[in-house]
């Protein structure tokens, strides 16, 4: 069975596909907390990091990211910017880092890699901007990445799960109602369990095997996407389910007429 790491097997997706997975590929999980079974990493520390990798063996194929944080839970100007800072620093500088030191690393059965989006990427979502600019900027790395590393045949994806009742869901819940339409959504997510996780395996299944070669530098949603439907054009078109500007020349609007 090929190995593959999962960043964040604690939180609810991770958690998710790791038993999923592990039916057809071996697990090596990490997790922020000490008392684990898994094997600990703090994100915050790239010293942490450096260890985890140089302990692991060189035979992974995959790697799923499913860590990140969410807070602060304000208005950028109203934000302790330390606390700002360090959500872009686990989120996206050390994860950044991470991958740097596996890619120059002894690695050659690495072929897959896949990342999480998050609420604020494709449009603004106020009072959550260092999530949202950590994510979007994972995003824009791996699509560069996925240019950078086509001739050594691995593909780097990156997933919209959707609205996963999660414990971010429960943060944003616990801010009170004077988030407004962000406090009702996490609301209703929590009462009815948010989108499926099922949905999000069957998407991270398909990008790890065979069927999604050459698939790479994409934002794919896992809740309405039909990716098997587009998955041999998604092999040549650089621009569908991916990030652009729309200028009504090159990429235009679909609007309804009444």
């Amino acid at each position: 069975m090929k190995k593959i790491i999962i960043l964040g097997v604690d939180g609810e997706i991770g958690s998710h596909l790791s038993k999923k997975l592990s039916n057809n590929f071996l697990i090596l999980g990490t997790s922020k907390r000490k008392k684990s079974s898994n094997i600990f990493v703090d994100f915050s520390d790239k010293k942490s990091i450096e260890n985890f990798i140089n302990r692991i063996d060189s035979d992974i194929y995959g790697i799923i990211n499913c860590y990140g944080i969410q807070k602060p839970i304000k208005d950028f100007v109203k934000s302790d910017f330390n606390e700002w800072e360090k959500n872009i620093t686990i989120n996206f500088q050390n994860y950044a880092f991470f991958l740097h030191k596996v890619l120059n690393s002894n690695f050659e059965a690495l072929k897959k890699i896949i990342s999480f989006s998050g609420g604020g990427v494709t449009g603004p979502r106020k009072s959550f901007s260092a999530y949202a600019v950590s994510k979007i900027s994972i995003y824009k790395l791996s699509e560069i990445l996925s240019e950078e590393l086509r001739d050594f045949d691995i593909d780097i994806n990156v997933v919209a799960p959707g609205i996963i009742k999660s414990k971010m869901t429960e943060e944003v819940f616990k801010e009170g109602k004077n988030l407004g339409d962000e406090y009702n959504l996490a609301s209703n997510t929590l009462s009815n369990g948010g989108d499926s996780k099922d949905k999000v395996f069957e998407l991270c299944n398909f990008l790890l095997s065979k069927d999604s070669d050459s698939i790479s530098g994409k934002l794919i949603a896992a809740q309405w996407d039909n990716f098997e439907h587009y998955k041999s054009i998604l092999k040549s078109d650089s621009n569908l389910f991916s990030l652009r500007r729309i200028d009504e020349k090159f990429f235009t609007e679909i609007k309804d007429i009444i």
